[in-house]
């Protein structure tokens, strides 16, 4: 027996500012993200694949509209979240690895710091706790020198890392 989604997106369509090459960044895409299993979406450049997860995780740019669809999540249809909503559950059920990391770490701030952050958002932990979280993290993926890793800053990492 098939699992349910955790993520089911039915006909989303997001729409591109008046102007832009075309009208719709996305027009009738609809797929569902099983737990435990694998999606690939693939496309061209432009085609729309960081614009759907762009959507999924409520951080589509001003500019662009969903237009129609559903985003549905443990029973709530994601695009009809208002801002509380949206803080109550990105970060804490819902999350994104973003595709250029050097553009998601800020390069002020340590490793560590960035992956405890959002415990802190969330009041989960104490300072002492966040830390050994962050520890516990890099050493749970695999991470070479996880002590040195969550002290250093992005630039001093490798890509890969």
């Amino acid at each position: 027996m098939t699992a349910p989604p955790a993520v089911s997106i039915k006909n989303l369509r997001i729409a591109l500012p008046k102007g832009a090459e075309r009208p719709f960044a996305v027009d009738g895409v609809s797929l569902d993200l099983r737990p435990g299993k694998i999606v690939c979406v693939v496309g061209e450049s432009g085609s729309g694949k960081s614009m759907c997860a762009h959507a999924l995780m409520g951080l589509l740019p001003d500019t662009v509209t969903v237009t129609s669809g559903e985003i549905q999540f443990e029973g709530r249809d994601l695009l009809k979240l208002d801002d509380d909503g949206w803080r109550d559950l990105r970060g804490r059920r819902l999350a994104m690895i973003f595709q250029e990391p050097m553009t998601a770490l800020n390069p002020l701030m340590r490793i560590g710091d960035q992956m405890a952050e959002m415990f802190e958002a969330h009041g989960l932990l104490t300072p002492r706790e966040r830390r050994a979280k962050a520890l516990s993290l890099a050493r749970e993926v695999g991470l070479p020198d996880p002590e040195r890793i969550v002290r250093a800053y992005p630039h001093q990492l490798s890509g890969g890392q």
